[in-house]
């Protein structure tokens, strides 16, 4: 009887342990900025996570889908620690720029930006962009009305 008491709160104390380290593994803090027109693209363009370092108060990120005709849906979310950042861009734009929120100016913790693009076409990709996964969509004839 004892034995299983024991084995209960064991389990319950790791399960809390678990969750806690969790729940500090990751920023708590979001900004989620979605971009987009109704026209039906042709690749996905997924961006490699990148971390603003301690201590770094602003960002930008390249971006590689810049011409405004071409470019149909950009998504990027934005965590850190202390508050949600400020994002912005432009469909279209080459750069999006990531300004962290702290009101004590410590900027503590590594801030998480994950980003992609529904684009048209992949003409402005070169060698500096090689950790950019591109992913073919796949369009049926039948779903062009």
């Amino acid at each position: 009887m004892y034995f299983c008491k024991f084995f209960g709160v064991v389990v319950i104390l790791a399960v809390g342990i678990q969750a806690t380290i969790k729940k500090k593994a990751y920023p708590p803090h979001c900004t989620q900025v979605t971009k987009d027109t109704d026209y039906a693209s042709r690749f996905k363009m997924d961006y490699p996570v990148l971390y603003i370092n301690p201590g770094v108060s602003a960002a930008h990120q390249k971006l590689y889908c810049i011409n405004p005709p071409a470019i149909n849906k950009a998504v990027t979310v934005v965590c850190d620690w202390a508050a949600p950042p400020l994002v912005q861009f432009t469909l279209g734009d080459e750069y999006m720029q990531v300004v962290r929120q702290d009101p004590n100016h410590k900027y503590l913790g590594n801030a998480v930006i994950k980003t992609y693009q529904l684009c048209n076409h992949t003409t402005v990709l070169n060698e500096d962009n090689n950790n950019v996964t591109i992913t073919e969509m796949y369009v049926d004839s039948n779903d062009i009305k």
